[in-house]
């Protein structure tokens, strides 16, 4: 079952390119608690065949992918392109994702001789708008907006496209408005990340599952996200879960402990958290020890970051993350931009493939290390990397 959203509203995520940015800096947040309503749980022959669905989804996504497939055609002979600029334009390049990703796109782009100029969105649509300005100025060969949606700076982004510029919006949406050959998409799809996580609390509760859902309402996107990713799918795969919403911000991260206590003490029976990111990991585990339920409850996040694999693979209240190879994303970003850059048409609808749920049978194997972190080894051993240069013609 393929889980994608093909239209996210136009000032969704660079807003949550907000949210990264507090997370990243450490800042922290929370407000009140609502409840979804669910069916009786008594009605255990749904339960069987719900855990079942579920179980197929968590299968599939815990699966390394070890085998490269190509995106699209061979692109033939890419010298022309040497000597060529792309300005790489992240929302906020505090954030450290966007490092990652952008230093991955610079070393698949240097392959055939193509130059990354970065310039700082700064969390602000005036600097975003600077940026693109400076790009069309120094004639840049291509832009990649990071996080960007095109009416936060519509004017800018309208002038990048009258220049003739191929653009590439990334993590924004899988596809959109523009001619393929000019204009590029390519995000991991978080809908359907945070439908995987809830995916796995389904089948490991037998469909029975009491989950206190924490959802992050600082933008648009991170609500989105939540609702129509891990709120739709219990819905419509478990109607004998009982799905408690516990809304937070990363502004104020330091009450999420007591509301997560709180809810606790009003439902003593929940044995399954669900957090949107790992930056609330801390403040849940907080939570649940001041209620005395570290022992009873597990927790799943999103994000996949080294810190919460390790509290995964030494048992320590997490029982599974989901995580996207932002390496990889590079490279597959570079892929969208070669192919515009040498007048072919950019990949629409692309499912990335390097995005894996972790959890207690599969996070032991990997190196936890900053250096296997970065390596993107902890997706599986395909190497996209050399696939890459073959399709390119660099290898």
């Amino acid at each position: 079952m393929k889980r994608s959203v093909r239209v996210l509203w136009g000032s969704v995520v660079a807003a949550s390119a907000l949210l990264l940015a507090s997370c990243s800096s450490g800042t922290t947040g929370a407000t009140g608690a609502s409840e979804t309503p669910s069916s009786s749980a008594s009605a255990s022959a749904a339960a069987d065949p719900a855990a079942a669905t579920a179980q197929e989804q968590v299968d599939q996504a815990s699966k390394a992918v070890d085998e490269f497939t190509a995106p699209g055609p061979e692109l033939g002979d890419l010298s022309s392109l040497k000597g060529k600029t792309v300005y790489y334009v992240p929302a906020n390049y505090k954030i450290p994702l966007f490092h990652i990703v952008g230093d991955a796109m610079t070393q698949a782009l240097s392959t055939a001789g193509v130059e990354v100029k970065t310039c700082d969105g700064q969390a602000s649509p005036s600097s975003m708008a600077s940026c693109l300005t400076q790009a069309i100025d120094a004639k840049a060969d291509a832009v990649v907006s990071g996080s960007i949606p095109d009416d936060l700076t519509s004017v800018a982004f309208e002038q990048v496209r009258d220049a003739g510029i191929p653009l590439l919006y990334l993590l924004t949406a899988p596809a959109g408005p523009g001619e393929p050959e000019k204009v590029g998409y390519l995000t991991p799809d978080n809908v359907a990340l945070q439908a995987i996580n809830a995916d796995w609390i389904i089948a490991d509760s037998g469909a029975q599952a009491n989950v206190l859902v924490v959802k992050v309402t600082d933008t648009p996107a991170t609500t989105l996200w939540m609702d129509q990713g891990a709120l739709a799918e219990y819905e419509k795969t478990c109607p004998s879960c009982k799905v408690t919403v516990l809304e937070t911000n990363t502004g104020q991260l330091q009450k999420l402990p007591s509301l997560v206590s709180s809810a606790m003490v009003r439902d003593p029976d929940i044995n399954y958290v669900q957090a949107e990111f790992d930056v609330t990991v801390q403040p849940v585990v907080q939570g649940l020890q001041s209620a005395g339920k570290t022992d009873g409850v597990k927790v799943v996040s999103g994000d996949g970051t080294l810190a919460i694999l390790q509290m995964l693979a030494e048992e320590r209240s997490m029982a599974a993350t989901i995580g996207v190879n932002l390496d990889a994303l590079g490279w597959y970003g570079a892929d969208q931009l070669f192919r515009m850059m040498s007048g072919q048409p950019s990949v629409q609808n692309l499912e990335f493939p390097f995005r894996r749920l972790f959890t207690a049978e599969n996070v032991k194997e990997l190196d936890l290390t900053p250096e296997g972190e970065m390596s993107g080894s902890w997706y599986g051993k395909a190497d996209y990397k050399e696939g890459f240069k073959k399709l390119w013609g660099v290898a």
